[in-house]
């Protein structure tokens, strides 16, 4: 642990970028509730949260949405669930019909636990913010905003870690190895949302960093150190000044 605060501290991302993100911080806080923040749960990979074992099913994946709404606070009554494949699209895909809201699986990524979570938890961020007519589907940032969402309702650590997606293949005597980008925020982006988000919880040094992986996890420690040491957040010292006046 003394190793996060050994280095020159150094914010993990640009300035207009760590700028965006506590702006968009403060602005969930406002619409969610600061209580939301700090005292909703942060959900974790284990067995007090999650199944043990994957069901790679259409019932087991059903369960899983089922689980993951609840924890954002969404009934999952007004979801669908439906799976298509498009190896040229995104994870995922949100619609809206008739008080209903569409929950689609790209289907050749369904053989990552990590990664259904982080795009069900996407996916359903849509129905907070363009379902519940929080924001307007032709803002320029509402995609990353709801990546940024998933951390603020403490599923975070599953899109985060599902962020570059690494194959190893092999063809013949042939083989390698490959990654692909999926979803909206770099592991740094995360890695400060991160930061604000365990810090406003007055938890610095968080356990449940553990299970990230090791990038995202340097840039939150990264974060962390950065925040403590400058006192550079104009995100922070709001939410102290809401939790001082409740």
């Amino acid at each position: 642990m003394l190793g996060w605060f050994r280095s020159k501290p150094w914010c993990p991302v640009d300035d207009s970028t760590k700028r965006w993100i506590e702006s968009r911080f403060t602005w969930l806080v406002d619409e969610l509730g600061l209580e939301r923040l700090l005292e909703g749960p942060t959900i974790l990979p284990t067995e007090e949260f999650l199944p043990l074992t994957y069901d790679c099913t259409n019932e087991g994946i059903h369960d899983l949405m089922c689980r993951v709404a609840s924890f954002m606070d969404i009934d999952p009554a007004t979801l669908e669930l439906g799976f298509y494949e498009d190896g040229a699209c995104s994870a995922g895909l949100y619609t809206a019909t008739d008080g209903k809201f569409g929950i689609w699986l790209e289907s050749t990524t369904l053989d990552d636990p990590a990664g259904v979570i982080g795009t069900l938890a996407h996916e359903i961020g849509h129905v907070i913010l363009l379902g519940q007519n929080r924001i307007s589907p032709y803002e320029t940032d509402h995609e990353g905003l709801t990546d940024l969402l998933t951390v603020f309702v403490g599923l975070g650590i599953f899109p985060a870690n599902s962020t570059l997606r690494e194959y190893n293949w092999n063809v013949g005597r042939a083989s390698g190895w490959s990654a692909r980008k999926r979803g909206y925020l770099s592991m740094d982006m995360y890695g400060y949302a991160m930061a604000l988000y365990t810090l406003a919880r007055h938890d610095p040094r968080p356990l449940w960093a553990v299970h990230l992986r090791p990038d995202v996890r340097a840039a939150l420690r990264r974060g962390v150190r950065y925040i403590v040491t400058t006192q550079d957040s104009d995100f922070l010292p709001a939410v102290d000044g809401c939790r001082t006046t409740e």
